[in-house]
Order: C-alpha cells, then structure tokens, then sequence
C-alpha cells in the first residue's frame, strides 16, 4: 500500500506538543479575561488599592501609553513586515487559493541568519506564498524594475527587500545581424560592437535562452566570446539582443549586511518568473553570497530550499502546497576549495542547491508528464487511503524518479537524452543513476504498455467528462442523483446569485481581461516562458486589491445618493459587502462541484457513453493492480527510488 512506498512518521508527539501549547494558551486568555471582568480582582484596582492613591488609573493609563508608543517606534519594522503578512495570508491562504498546506516548518532554524531558494513559478505570488508560511521574517531579493513599481515597490520597501539590477531588465536590441559559426569568433552584419558592448557584457540570440559573454570586442564587426557559441549556421544573420554588465557591489553589501544580523534573506535563483514544471538553470548569485558571506564576514550560512507546488495555480481557488527542504550547509572542503577555485566552488554549491531544490518540488519536462504522475499516483493509493500533503509529494516525486530511470535507459538504447532524465537527474540522493542499466527488456515493455493505458484512461475520463474520483462512484448513480445535484446546484447559483451579480462577476470581467493583457506583454518579452501562465494569478490579485475598493467605494456613493438610507444603515452595509463577496465565492465554488457532478450523470442518458462509464469502474481497478504490481517488481530490480 501507500505505506510501503512512502516514509511514515510519527506525529503524535507533535500532536501532544500543540495541544499542551493550546491548553496553556487558552487558559491564560480566560485568566486574564476574569480578572479583568471582576473588578476585585482587576489587578490596576488592587494596584491603586495598595499604593492608597498614590497610584491612580490615569497614571498606569499614562505610562502603558508611553511605554505602547515605545515599542511601536522600536519594532515598526517588524509590526509592518507582520501587518502586510497578515493582510496576504488572510486574502491568499483564504480567498485566492482554496487551500495552502506548510510542510517541513522544522527544518527552519529558529534564529541566526538564513538563506531560503524557492522555485519561481508564479511571480509575486511566490514571494507572498513564501512569506506568509514561514515564522521568520523575510527580506527578499526583489528585480530593480519591480522595486520601483508603484504598489508592488511600496511593499518591497516595506518588508525591507534587496533590489537587483538585471541585465535582461535594461537590455537593448543590438544593431545589424550576428553571423555564427561555432568558434568563439562572432562577425556582424551592419554592427556596432565598439559602441554598443562593452567587455563582460552577454548578448541573447533571438529564440535562445542562455545569454552568451562577451571575452573581448575586436572592431565593429568582430568580436569573442567567453565560450563557442550554440549556433553553426554561419549563412543566416542572427537578430540579438545586449545586456549590459551591472556593477553589484551594493546589492551584496546589503544582503551581507542582512545576514550578518542575523537575518532570513529570501531569493529565487532561477532569476525570474516561468510557467515550466522543472527548474531553470539557477544564477550564480545565491553560490556567490553563501560562499562570500563565510569567506569576507565568517558568517556560515544554511541554505533552505522552498518547493511551491501548484496545483491550478494560474487560476482562482486552486491549491498551493508549500515545502521547506532540508538545510543545506557548506561544508570547509567547499570553503576551502572557493580560497583556490571560486568558479568550481561556485558550481558545486550549484549543483547542491538544484538537487535540494528538486528534493521539494516534482520535475517533469511538461505538464503532460506532470499530470500523468498524478494519475498514476491516484491509482496507486489504495481506496480509503488519505495521504498528508508531504506523503502526497513524496509519492509524486518517487514516480517523476521511477519514470526518469525508465527513460534514461531508453534514450541510451536510442543513443540519446531524454527530456525526463534531464529534468529529474538531480532528483533525490536516493535515486541510483546506475540502476537504470540494469533494467531488464520485460520491465521496459511493462512500462511502456502503462505508460500508454494510463494516457488512454485520461483522455476517456476528459471524453466522458469523469473525474478520476467519481469513476468509483458513477455506477451507483441513478435519477434520485441527477435531481439531488441539480437541485444543489439550483440552490447554491440563487445563494450566490446577488453578491455575484454585485462584487464578483465585475471585479472577475475587468480583472481578467487586465490579466490577460499583461500575459500577453510577459510572453512577448520572455525566451523561457512557454503560455506566461506565471503572470496571470499574480496580476489578477494586483487589480483585484486595485478594482475592489474602487467598487465599493462606488457603491457607497450611490447609497449616499440614491437610496436616502441613514449613514448607519449605510455604513453597515459597506462593513457586509466584503463578506457578502466571501459568502457568492464559496457559493460558486460548491455550485461548480455540483456541476461537475452533473457532467457525467448527462453523459449516461446516451446507452453508449453508459455503458463505457459502467467499464470503467473494473478498468480502472485493473489499471491500479497493475501499476503497484509494477511499482514492487521494478523496486524489486532496481532498489529504492
């Protein structure tokens, strides 16, 4: 079962642990509240009481005044930094996303200074997400550009955020064409190299997505690169682009001063956002500040990887699940190898961030393979069977690991790379990269045929219009079903019909078209996006808080106009709409799974698509035999994975 696949762990001392801490919590509270409600036992009373006037009311209101100014002026940061984290996990942990679950909250050292590197597919909301789930407090690297954007930048100055100059943010597009082929040597077209580069700045190729470094500029139309270049067809001109070298000098003072307090710095070391299921190539920079920090200010730092899984993430209500890794520390044969080789320091930090960061994520080389992992993980869990958030992850993990020992031996059959192996070599320290020789041709036929049934059962569960959950089900449904969720569905559209018709569907029409605007600019100016999905959440949350009082406040003002209501009246209703809005948003969200449940119960009034739904039931148990009968062989011949 799901048990022999996933690591258990023993929660109940955790579980005595909280529950001691609440009791203790709440009984202080009560204390407290009962002292104040007995005025014998008011302990200012008894103060003034025993000083015999001495000590009056006023006096102690006087000095808790000071003493509240006091420590308001002395932890402004901090009580800032918590007010806007307050406000973000109010909005996103219930309204944005119907939930977000925190796991590995241990790993995080309690004080001293800390470095955390999560993935970065959503934008701002990743920082937000980061944020509101961890107990420290956060000072994030953010993009020089988004540092001086009205609203965004007010926050990030707020929360005591790091700007960072990127090339790719001031590039400009180079003059003339690039003619390449394969050297180092790069010849121009109609350039102007000696004006427009300078020595150490990189050039982007149109369609390519790493940038190349210039070694030296040679005239107008010549010059070398710090490696060869990708491209061989020296007959076509290139279009480019240059991105200058930015001095970042003061952004590592400032995040070494961060850390030297003792501070928690935040950083997404892909560089920008993206809407791929794998890692980018991570920058240099979070290698450079780790190593720097111990080497200029004896300052060792750990490093936390942060996988933000998604799930919908682009869209309303979905499901977050947040995971902090394991510390990485560096050990003094790394420090003692950046006093001699920084460059292969550097690259071998690299190398242990992108495992840890894969360690807390599931990468997969599209979104294709990522949804057939969570089918077949659905399969494998054995019915009655309810997994935590981390076994849920590790499961899909070890399955994105087992199909990449599968197709690393089928590219090396086939003589090449496959794009699995290259998205999950650096998977887990468990994986076995040797292992995928020893599978055997039966074992490979096995997970071919699975591969394909597990595809062939997703397209007929989205033909049918199923939902994996419901197959087990769909067979006992009859008429009294139909009418049962329509009339919930009836019920849920009438709830929810005013505060829609009133706050939602206007804020949903004008936020989405502004959304889809800026995906559209995002796509236009990325080579690493693929749909700029990234973008579409973070900016629908920015005109969400930018639409919504604007709303409101319209409202307010046809009531004052219109309605000829008493200002209490008035006011009242202003203090209702934000949960009037609540109240429509669940009522859709349960009116959608009603729908959902109507779907297929429409499909089975035609005999064939009956008869196919009533298969499928033994289909899919089929199915799941087989791929924990597959899951125990192929452990069985190539060890833990």
């Amino acid at each position: 079962m799901a048990g022999s696949f996933v690591e258990g762990h023993d929660v109940g001392g955790d579980v005595e642990g909280t529950f001691r801490f609440a009791t203790s919590h709440w009984a202080m509270t009560f204390v407290t509240l009962l002292m104040l409600s007995v005025e014998s036992l008011n302990p200012v009373q008894i103060l003034c009481f025993v000083s015999q006037g001495f000590i009056c009311e006023r006096f102690v209101a006087i000095v808790s005044s000071l003493g509240l100014v006091v420590l308001v002026v002395n932890q402004a940061d901090r009580l800032v930094y918590e007010s806007i984290k307050l406000f973000f996990r109010a909005n996103l942990h219930n309204v944005f996303f119907k939930s977000v679950d925190v796991i590995g909250v241990e790993n995080l050292p309690v004080d001293g200074p800390l470095i955390l590197t999560g993935n970065h597919n959503n934008q701002f909301v990743d920082a937000a997400l980061m944020a509101t789930s961890c107990p420290r407090q956060i000072s994030f690297m953010i993009a020089e550009k988004s540092y001086h954007r009205p609203g965004i930048g007010h926050i990030a100055k707020a929360v005591r955020s790091i700007p960072v100059g990127r090339p790719q943010d001031v590039a400009v597009a180079g003059k003339g064409t690039l003619l390449m082929d394969g050297s180092v040597t790069v010849r121009g077209q109609g350039t102007q190299f000696t004006t427009q580069i300078i020595t150490g700045a990189t050039i982007l190729l149109k369609g390519q997505e790493a940038a190349l470094k210039i070694n030296k500029v040679i005239s107008d139309s010549e010059l070398e690169l710090a490696a060869p270049a990708p491209i061989k067809d020296a007959s076509k001109g290139i279009e480019y682009k240059v991105l200058p070298k930015i001095d970042q000098a003061q952004m590592y003072n400032s995040v070494f001063g961060c850390l030297k307090e003792g501070r928690c710095f935040g950083i997404f070391p892909e560089g920008g956002s993206h809407d791929r299921t794998d890692l980018l190539p991570l920058k240099a920079g979070v290698a450079i500040i780790a190593l720097d920090a111990y080497k200029k200010h004896n300052v060792n730092v750990p490093i936390i990887p942060v996988g933000l899984n998604y799930f919908r993430g682009h869209r309303f209500r979905g499901r977050v699940v947040i995971e902090f890794g394991t510390p990485i520390w560096i050990d003094e044969q790394l420090h003692a190898l950046h006093d001699t080789d920084k460059r292969g320091a550097t690259e071998k930090l690299l190398e242990q961030i992108t495992e840890g960061m894969r360690s807390v994520i599931v990468p997969t080389p599209d979104y294709r393979q990522l949804q057939m992992i969570y089918c077949a993980r659905r399969l494998y869990v054995s019915e009655g069977v309810k997994l935590t958030s981390k076994e849920t992850l590790d499961l899909d993990r070890r399955f994105a690991r087992g199909l990449q020992l599968f197709d690393k031996k089928e590219a090396e059959s086939s003589g090449c790379e496959s794009p699995t192996a290259q998205a999950a070599s650096s998977g887990s320290p468990k994986m076995k990269p040797e292992s995928s020789a020893s599978l055997s041709i039966e074992m490979h036929n096995i997970f071919e045929d699975l591969r394909g049934q597990v595809i062939d059962y997703m397209q007929t569960l989205k033909r049918l219009g199923l939902r994996d959950h419901q197959v087990r089900q769909i067979r006992w449904w009859g008429v009294a079903d139909f009418i049962g969720r329509a009339y919930y569905l009836a019920c849920m559209l009438g709830l929810g019909a005013l505060p829609n018709l009133l706050f939602n569907f206007p804020v949903s029409f004008i936020v989405q078209r502004w959304a889809t605007m800026e995906q559209a600019k995002a796509l236009k100016g990325s080579t690493v996006k693929l749909a700029a999905r990234d973008v579409i959440m973070s900016y629908q949350i920015i005109f969400v808080f930018a639409v919504v009082p604007v709303l409101y406040c319209v409202y307010v003002t046809l009531l004052i106009i219109f309605s000829g209501w008493s200002w209490r009246a008035i006011s009242l209703a202003a203090l209702s709409s934000p949960i009037l809005s609540y109240c429509g948003i669940k009522a859709s969200e349960q009116g959608v799974r009603a729908y959902m449940d109507l779907v297929p119960l429409l499909v089975r009034l035609q005999p064939g698509p009956r008869r196919e739904q009533n298969a499928l039931t033994d289909r899919r148990a089929d199915l799941a035999k087989k791929i924990r009968k597959a899951v125990a062989k192929f452990r069985a011949e190539v060890g833990e994975f």
